[in-house]
């Protein structure tokens, strides 16, 4: 059964997503902080990461830094204000964990796309995985080399 996890979500975010696709076969599993959330993902395995940025919390650019750093490569859909969207997106798109970009407030059709990838998730042969994670390590070089 696919797990989910969401970091940092106000609640009545979580209610909306949670009751729009609760009959999807899915495990839900929240965290209110982004410190908290960082270290369930680091610690236990989901299929998908919804990431909300918020101002007033731990930088969410952070987490996906974080995670990159220890190896994890789960998929994240990234939620942000508006405003953020554009200026942020292009930075976002240096990690290819980062598979979505959505604006708030919150579009459901567009989770929707981004849920899409718990039905079809890419499938990867043993070579492409080992060609994958080279290109990681180089991009998290050069992401690393700027900070």
């Amino acid at each position: 059964m696919p797990r989910v996890l969401h970091i940092d979500f106000p609640a009545a975010i979580l209610k909306l997503l949670e009751t729009t696709f609760q009959n999807r076969g899915l495990v839900w599993e929240t965290c209110d902080s982004g410190v908290q959330g960082f270290h369930m993902a680091l610690v236990q395995n989901y299929n998908l990461i919804l990431l909300a940025l918020r101002e007033n919390t731990i930088d969410g650019l952070r987490i996906i830094k974080g995670l990159r750093r220890a190896g994890i490569t789960t998929p994240i859909v990234v939620f942000m204000p508006s405003r953020d969207l554009e200026q942020r997106r292009a930075e976002l798109s240096r990690y290819p964990s980062v598979i979505a970009c959505l604006a708030k407030p919150l579009d459901l059709r567009q989770v929707e796309k981004a849920m899409e990838f718990l039905r079809h998730p890419p499938s990867l042969k043993p070579n492409d995985k080992a060609k994958l994670l080279q290109v990681l390590a180089r991009v998290e070089t050069a992401v690393n080399a700027e900070a």
